[in-house]
C-alpha cells in the first residue's frame, strides 16, 4: 500500500474567535507554501474543527498515515496523554493507520533560533518588535 501522509496542524484552541481563526487562515498560508492540500487545521478545544473532526476529514481523503504538527510549546499533559489519547480514540477503527505527533516546539533548534531572533531584534532597537495591543499595552 502506498502511504499516503495527511498533517493536522493543531492548537489548544481559545475562547477568541479571532485567535481561533489565525490558525485557519495560517493553515492556509502553508498549504499553499507547501504545496499540498492534504493539511488540516485543529483544536483540542474552544475551536473548530475540533482534532477528532480533522483526523476524520484526512481519513476521508485516503490519508493512511497522520503526522500531527503540536503547536505547543512544552510537553505537558495536552501533549503528552490528552492528544495521543485523541489520536488512539479517533484512529483505532481503522487499521492499517500510522500516526505520530511532532514534538514539543522548544524541542527544536529552530525554535530556539527563532526566538533568538527576536529577542536580538529587541536588544538591537527593536527591529524584531512588532506593534500590537494587549491589555491596552502597545507593545
Amino acid at each position: 500500500m502506498e502511504r499516503k501522509i495527511g498533517i493536522v496542524v493543531f492548537t489548544h484552541g481559545s475562547r477568541r474567535r479571532q485567535a481561533n481563526e489565525s490558525l485557519i487562515e495560517f493553515v492556509v498560508r502553508l498549504r499553499e507554501t507547501v504545496g499540498c492540500e492534504r493539511i488540516e487545521p485543529a483544536f483540542m478545544e474552544w475551536g473548530r474543527p475540533l482534532l477528532p473532526a480533522a483526523l476524520r476529514r484526512l481519513l476521508a481523503r485516503g490519508c493512511n498515515h497522520i503526522y500531527g504538527c503540536a503547536l505547543f510549546l512544552v510537553a505537558g499533559s495536552h501533549l503528552q496523554e490528552d492528544i495521543p489519547f485523541i489520536f488512539e480514540q479517533t484512529l483505532k477503527k481503522h487499521p492499517g493507520v500510522t500516526w505520530e505527533i511532532s514534538p514539543p516546539m522548544v524541542e527544536d533548534a529552530r525554535f530556539l533560533e527563532y526566538v533568538s531572533g527576536k529577542i536580538r531584534g529587541v536588544f538591537a532597537g527593536g527591529g524584531g518588535l512588532q506593534k500590537r495591543l494587549y491589555r491596552g499595552l502597545e507593545l
